[in-house]
């Protein structure tokens, strides 16, 4: 190799680094809030209810249990577009159930007003997914 082609060698070389750090720097700044997020979510175990909470919040992590183990043991298709309409369906119905149990019992007018107007949004959304799933069916892995 002669000096001038070293030098190229070395250019390119350090550029790429450079430029692999920036990528890995902007992607840790991406990340970093949400990954330390998540690390704080982690502690929140779901399926037991908080210290405070008595028998009222019971239907609440119901709900959000079962939408759970829905969710992790739905079939995917490998289609990404009916697998996402599959999935939201499921994320939506525990919605509704998680609103319905506010309406059940909870007290606060305005929250009960919010839980309602969930329902209404949700039962829309759901009934757009399956239009959707039922115009495009594809068969389960």
């Amino acid at each position: 190799m002669t000096l001038t082609t070293n030098r190229r060698f070395l250019s390119t070389t350090a550029a790429k680094l450079i430029l692999s750090a920036a990528v890995s720097a902007g992607a840790l700044a991406v990340a970093g809030p949400a990954l330390a997020q998540s690390a704080g979510h982690a502690q929140h175990d779901m399926s037991k209810p908080a210290h405070a909470a008595g028998k009222t919040s019971m239907p609440m992590h119901a709900s959000m249990d079962e939408m759970q183990k829905k969710m992790k043991n739905m079939a995917m298709t490998g289609n990404q577009d009916m697998d996402f309409a599959m999935m939201m369906v499921g994320h939506h119905q525990g919605a509704i159930d998680m609103a319905q149990a506010q309406i059940e019992h909870g007290k606060d007018k305005q929250m009960i007003s919010a839980a309602k107007k969930i329902i209404a949004a949700q039962k829309k959304e759901i009934a757009m997914f399956e239009a959707w799933m039922k115009k495009h069916p594809h068969p389960a892995k």
